[in-house]
């Protein structure tokens, strides 16, 4: 999967983390605080609740984990990404740190390049992707759907952002988002996508539902889909 994003570049990753005392932070886009309180936000207006167990895809170091850790009951967060040295640089500088290690057992979390989460041995109430697919070619949103359907409870709801290609916009084109100014593209990182297209990387299994705006301060959307 070395062609989807410098995310799976080993060495680029490893100077980023070293550049700077919070180059973990820096890797995954910053916004650490805002992004962070975003997203725990907009779940709980979602229903998420404290028993619930959540899974979070691309979790990197943690900038929304730190938040659900706190509001989930101990060992019902868990996070996959597919660098481990972000997930260890995440988890001595935000979790150690700050004392939520027994909130989040180290086993909860998992570095994986195919979003396999059926090591944690459980079953999901919520999942989030976020900033995930934004990376991320068509053929990867198929998988990662694929992947994590087989282990979310029926009914279970994964949030997932992405950058939108509106249909009076060439899809063959650049397209430059004015909330955030990020220029998005149909082949290379970070890519725009349709609605119709979420759709099609759903297929069986899933229902598909619109939040659209959510107020991400980049412009990505909201997908919701729903285990039958």
């Amino acid at each position: 999967m070395s062609d989807a994003s410098y995310y799976y570049d080993k060495a680029f990753i490893e100077t980023a983390l070293t550049a700077s005392e919070d180059g973990h932070r820096t890797i995954i886009g910053g916004m650490w605080e805002e992004l962070g309180a975003l997203q725990i936000e907009f779940l709980v207006r979602c229903g998420l609740k404290p028993e619930h167990r959540l899974v979070d895809i691309g979790c990197g170091s943690f900038r929304g984990g730190v938040k659900f850790i706190e509001y989930l009951q101990p060992g019902h967060y868990y996070g996959i990404d597919i660098s481990s040295e972000i997930l260890e640089a995440g988890y001595e500088k935000e979790i150690v740190q700050r004392g939520l290690a027994q909130r989040f057992p180290h086993a909860n979390m998992i570095e994986t390049q195919d979003f396999s989460i059926s090591g944690f041995g459980v079953r999901f109430d919520y999942a989030i992707a976020q900033s995930v697919f934004s990376h991320l070619p068509i053929r990867y949103l198929h998988a990662c759907l694929k992947k994590i359907h087989g282990r979310m409870k029926p009914g279970g709801l994964f949030f997932a952002t992405y950058f939108d290609c509106p249909p009076w916009h060439d899809f063959d084109t650049p397209l430059t988002h004015e909330r955030g100014g990020v220029t998005t593209h149909p082949a290379q990182d970070p890519y725009h996508y349709r609605a119709s297209e979420m759709v099609r990387a759903a297929r069986s299994g899933w229902d598909v539902e619109w939040m659209g705006d959510w107020d991400h301060p980049r412009n990505q959307k909201m997908a919701i889909f729903r285990r039958r």
